[in-house]
Parts: C-alpha cells; sequence; structure tokens
C-alpha cells in the first residue's frame, strides 16, 4: 500500500523541463505565424495605398475629362494641364516612398506597358508600386481607359485571382 501511494504521488504532474520544452514549442509555433502574419498584412497595407493612388489619378482623369472633353493620351499630358489647372497632386509610391505629381518624373504613376510585351523585362523596375495608365482608342478620341496597380514584383496586382484594375466604364 505503501509502495502504491508513492508511485501515484511520483508521477502526478510534469518535470520542469517537460514544461519548459512545451513552452518553448509553443514559443516558436507562435513566432512563425506572427512573422507571416506581419507579412501579409504589410503586403496587403501597400496594395491598399497602390489602389488608392489608383482612384487618385482616376478622379485626376476624369477633372481633365471634364476640362477637355476627352481622355490624354499619355500620363505627360495629363500632367502639365493638371499642373496648370492646379490639380495634379503630389502623391507617394507605397513601395519606393517617393513622391511627386504626375509628369515627366512618374515616380507614382506610368504609362502601361503589358507583363508579357517582351521589353517589359528590361523596364520591370520602372514599374515596381507605380500606377499604369492604359489609354483605349486612337488619339483624340480616348474614350476608356484602365488603371492597373504594379505591386512589388511589379506584376499588376490581383484580387481574387484577377488582375484588379479600376476604369471609368466607358
Amino acid at each position: 500500500m505503501k509502495n502504491t501511494l508513492y508511485k501515484l504521488k511520483k508521477h502526478r504532474g510534469f518535470t520542469a523541463i517537460e514544461l519548459m520544452i512545451v513552452v518553448v514549442i509553443i514559443g516558436i509555433i507562435v513566432s512563425i505565424g506572427v512573422a507571416n502574419y506581419i507579412a501579409s498584412s504589410k503586403k496587403r497595407a501597400l496594395e491598399a495605398s497602390l489602389m488608392t493612388n489608383m482612384r487618385t489619378l482616376q478622379i485626376m482623369l476624369e477633372t481633365y475629362k471634364v476640362d477637355w472633353q476627352l481622355y490624354p493620351d499619355n500620363l505627360n499630358s495629363l500632367g502639365l494641364e493638371s499642373t496648370t489647372k492646379r490639380y495634379n497632386k503630389s502623391i507617394a509610391n507605397p513601395y519606393t516612398r517617393q513622391s511627386g505629381p504626375v509628369g515627366t518624373t512618374n515616380l507614382w504613376a506610368i504609362d502601361y506597358l503589358d507583363p508579357s510585351d517582351p521589353t517589359f523585362p528590361t523596364n520591370k523596375a520602372l514599374y515596381f508600386g507605380r500606377v499604369g495608365y492604359q489609354p483605349i482608342g486612337t488619339p483624340p478620341a480616348i474614350s476608356k481607359y484602365y488603371l492597373f496597380g504594379y505591386g512589388d514584383n511589379s506584376i499588376p496586382i490581383e484580387r481574387k485571382g484577377t488582375t484588379y484594375t479600376v476604369t471609368n466604364g466607358g
């Protein structure tokens, strides 16, 4: 009887080493999860900022159309006219943190180039974090446009498996 009672008392709990091993394993698992969460939330935040820049460029294009009854055939035209009329905004590229208005420097917006174009790989760095403007139509009769956001890999960002675009819907 005494032996049985001694065995029960001896095996009732975990040792300190067993508890420390469990705590270390849980800590490792949590740190991996937190690192993945932080990385994915940073990417989502940068893409959200890029989508905001797309909407800002859309507002500038629509204002240009009100002034000129058509859309510009490139961003340099938009930059010149919007600066004259004082609606050219200085916007930051969320990935490079450089900022400036639409124009010749194009720190946050650039004329569209399809990633399947053979010259795209040589120009890939130009698209990093920028909004791409693709006018549809032949100048001066541009009636529609698409805006693309080039993410961290200079490829247009996607939502739900399709390329995220902003358009005038025309």
